[in-house]
């Protein structure tokens, strides 16, 4: 009945009308609709899938800017698409989505991506280790070969945990920070808490492979 009527059950469904994708970016760019970051991560993701010749350019987003959902100019925009470059955006109104939509998304609204504005040259000095076996069964066959371990980690002016820079080579300064790298690296973000859990006690090499028959 409500689909009688004329009434949207779904993001997908108003995304198969024709006009379907302005209307939900005009909403988006309606201060007065509240959203939430999770929202707007899945509104983009969705959107994404969109071919381009579909969408008309808007001229305002909708953005996370400090932590906080407003509406900005959609020049100002950037894909966030960089999670360890993530500490250097104050200020910057971010577009969250899937990092496996990131691309198409910058491709649909004609807007930069975080991991080609921030330049974060890395400039302190660190050494390097071969990666674990049992990381590398974990993350699978595109997991680096080694990584740079720092004291402290120095990149665009500040200190981080972690940072892949763009020759493909991942530096961290913390446990955490190397589970981090080596997974986004590898193209399995959400191994990461595995991943420093193995780094940190590899006698539980086999208990997290039992957990893995569950995914």
């Amino acid at each position: 009945m409500l689909r009688a009527l004329g009434v949207r059950t779904s993001v997908a469904a108003l995304l198969d009308e024709p006009g379907g994708a302005a209307e939900l970016l005009a909403r988006l760019a309606d201060e007065d609709r509240p959203v939430t970051p999770v929202q707007l991560h899945a509104l983009y993701t969705a959107l994404a899938e969109l071919d381009p010749d579909q969408v008309t350019l808007p001229d305002e987003l909708r953005a996370v800017v400090d932590g906080e959902v407003t509406v900005v100019d959609a020049a100002d925009a950037v894909i966030a698409d960089a999670p360890d470059v993530l500490p250097l955006t104050e200020g910057l109104p971010l577009l969250p989505v899937s990092p496996s939509r990131a691309a198409e998304l910058a491709d649909l609204l004609q807007v930069r991506r975080l991991g080609e504005t921030i330049e974060a040259d890395v400039t302190s000095e660190g050494e390097e280790h071969r990666v674990p076996d049992s990381v590398r069964v974990l993350l699978g066959p595109a997991t680096p070969d080694t990584y740079i371990e720092h004291t402290e980690l120095h990149a665009g002016g500040v200190e981080l945990d972690w940072r892949r820079t763009p020759d493909g080579v991942v530096h961290a300064a913390t446990l955490e920070g190397v589970a981090a790298g080596l997974a986004w690296a590898a193209g399995q973000w959400p191994r990461r808490f595995e991943v420093a859990a193995l780094l940190e006690d590899p006698s539980r090499t086999e208990e997290l492979a039992r957990d893995r028959w569950f995914d």
